[in-house]
């Protein structure tokens, strides 16, 4: 009996196998969606057109990018979770996707269990600025300063819940400083009111610092990269600025429901890590002040469960609560 059983699993097995290589062989046989959670304009919707114009090159078919914002990406990610598991439906992924079950309860969808990970994408720097009005020339010498005025200095973010905040609350954590968290609708409102002189500081991504540091409207003190930026060559990263652990990126990648064929992800991370190398796109994404971070669906599956882990730790810590 026991045979007969490890035969016929062995027969499910084989057929299963060759089902799916013959799916990949025929995929993708219509265009795709690459469902993007951000509304147009921003660097998520950047990142998303310029891997789909690429990608639709070696997939033989249009990639359309379906851009679903609101909820704090909830909506979309919800989305991607209930389509199809035929390879045709691609969902970009930002830190909000495995955030989310840290901070929110009941959610729709679960990062780990719902989905698989086709590769990553690219990596997007952060940076912490100041008004020029504020009497600090480097980074120790703000944490200095908040130390003396514990909760009065706050500093702005695109939201909260997001990498940004996170990372903030990573700051008060390592640095033993209260600032507080003011959460603004997008980056640059944020920095429009660090400009304006109504927000001390603010931390987004370094891409969107870049030039108003350049222009003297704001005062760049560090960034969140293990080595500092071509965009901003002066400034300093946390690390060298005693700081070792203090190490985050914004990020995307790409994911697909879990049910999706092995073979078929295979092909899409072919095309995307095919895109990701091409020096039109690299060097699109480095005006941007991205990087290209090409990977295998096992390198971003790790990576998902790890900054999933290191997430929930940050927000048990800090005790952070959103609404």
């Amino acid at each position: 009996m026991q045979i007969m059983q490890r035969l016929a699993w062995a027969s499910l097995l084989v057929i299963s196998v060759l089902a799916s290589a013959a799916q990949a062989q025929t995929f993708p046989t219509k265009g795709l969606r690459l469902i993007v959670t951000f509304p147009p304009g921003g660097a998520a919707d950047v990142t998303g057109r310029i891997l789909a114009e690429h990608m639709t090159k070696g997939l033989g078919q249009p990639v359309i990018v379906d851009n679903r914002p609101g909820g704090g990406s909830v909506i979309g990610y919800e989305l991607g979770a209930r389509a199809p598991a035929d390879g045709h439906t691609m969902l970009m992924v930002w830190p909000s996707f495995v955030l989310g079950p840290a901070l929110r309860q009941g959610l729709p969808y679960d990062p780990l269990r719902d989905f698989k990970a086709v590769g990553q994408t690219i990596s997007l720097p952060m940076a912490i600025a100041i008004s020029p009005s504020i009497p600090a020339k480097t980074i120790q010498e703000l944490i200095a300063l908040a130390r003396t005025k514990p909760g009065e200095i706050a500093y702005g973010t695109s939201g909260a819940g997001g990498v940004h905040h996170i990372f903030g609350e990573m700051l008060n954590l390592a640095a033993k400083t209260s600032f507080t968290h003011a959460p603004y609708q997008g980056e640059v409102p944020a920095l429009t009111s660090v400009v304006g002189g109504h927000l001390p500081m603010v931390l987004v991504n370094a891409s969107a610092i870049a030039p108003f540091a350049k222009s003297g409207k704001v005062r760049a003190l560090a960034v969140t990269s293990a080595e500092r930026l071509d965009l901003m060559p002066g400034v300093p990263t946390l690390r060298e600025s005693g700081y070792p652990d203090l190490v985050a990126l914004n990020w995307s990648g790409i994911v697909v429901p879990a049910a999706t064929s092995p073979a078929v992800i295979a092909r899409l991370n072919v095309e995307l890590v095919r895109a990701l190398r091409h020096p039109e796109v690299q060097e699109k994404f480095r005006s941007y002040g991205m990087v290209a971070l090409p990977s295998t669906p096992e390198q971003f599956g790790t990576y998902l469960q790890s900054e999933s882990a290191s997430f929930a730790k940050v927000v048990r810590e800090a005790n952070i609560k959103v609404d």
